[in-house]
């Protein structure tokens, strides 16, 4: 059998990671069911011309993830998907406020690790409302919790408001509440798209977890009452110590309008009519 050792996109990129996720994707495509076995360490060695260490350490980051099961002396199978349960250890109560931003930025400490004057790129310009190559500053900062990373920021400004933040202002106040500081006008709305992403090496050695480690990726666009936009913002988070709560509750006219619905009696189906059916009667004659 042929090595798919040419299945790996890239040298650079650590071969365990590339064929961590290589299985990964087999088990959550289905294609290893729960209960499947799969290939023996010698089998994953072969096959795709690694290490005896690259596939354990494959094997261990999916068994901590809680992909698969090793069991001794019978093999490692593909584990039932269950629902995991964790403590909090940091969570925002999603209830539409922007005030709930601001004061979950002055509970903990900021750590400043650039400020650049930059020109912005297709994205950045039209999330901000610019041209490309118009100039915007981008602070990228490591928010902390008992000294340990928990969430790198990369926030986005034009250049006529970044220009007035300094690095000191940075760290020790909420970016939202300078803003209007700045503006000298209240903060309206604000966008939020919530996904996940995994850590590269860079990411993963600001944020002190391993190459590949899940994280909760937030990027963010406010506006103004006018609707001008002033920040955009993209914000990963360590997903073993950071989690989002959303409380949902019922739009009362939309309620209001379902009890109706339900209390208005079925209209009968119109009658269909009936169709005549000629018989031939025969008569003795």
């Amino acid at each position: 059998m042929a090595k798919l050792k040419s299945a790996f996109v890239s040298s650079r990129i650590p071969l365990y990671y590339q064929l961590e996720n290589l299985l990964r994707e087999k088990i959550l495509s289905g294609a290893f069911g729960a209960g499947d076995r799969l290939p023996t360490e010698s089998d994953l060695i072969r096959d795709y011309g690694v290490s005896r260490i690259t596939v354990r350490q494959a094997l261990a980051a999916l068994a901590e993830e809680g992909l698969i099961e090793r069991r001794q002396g019978r093999g490692t199978f593909a584990a039932e998907r269950r629902a995991q349960r964790r403590p909090f250890e940091s969570a925002i109560h999603f209830t539409g406020s922007l005030d709930e931003l601001i004061d979950m930025a002055l509970d903990t400490p900021i750590r400043v690790l650039e400020t650049t004057r930059i020109e912005a790129d297709q994205r950045e310009a039209e999330l901000l409302g610019l041209q490309a190559g118009e100039p915007v500053y981008r602070f990228k900062r490591l928010r902390l919790r008992e000294d340990n990373p928990f969430s790198l920021i990369v926030n986005y400004l034009p250049a006529e408001i970044g220009a007035r933040i300094t690095d000191e202002e940075l760290s020790s106040s909420s970016l939202l509440r300078l803003l209007e500081t700045k503006l000298g006008a209240p903060l309206h709305s604000a966008k939020q798209q919530i996904m996940a992403d995994l850590a590269d090496p860079h990411v993963a050695g600001l944020l002190d977890v391993r190459v590949g480690a899940p994280l909760l990726s937030i990027e963010r666009a406010v506006y103004t009452e006018e609707g001008r936009p002033v920040e955009y913002a993209h914000a990963l988070y360590r997903s073993d110590c950071y989690n989002y709560t959303i409380y949902l509750t019922r739009d009362p006219n939309r309620k209001a309008q379902a009890d109706k619905a339900n209390r208005e009696p079925a209209r009968p189906a119109p009658a269909k009519r009936a169709e005549r059916s000629s018989r031939k009667v025969k008569t003795r004659g």
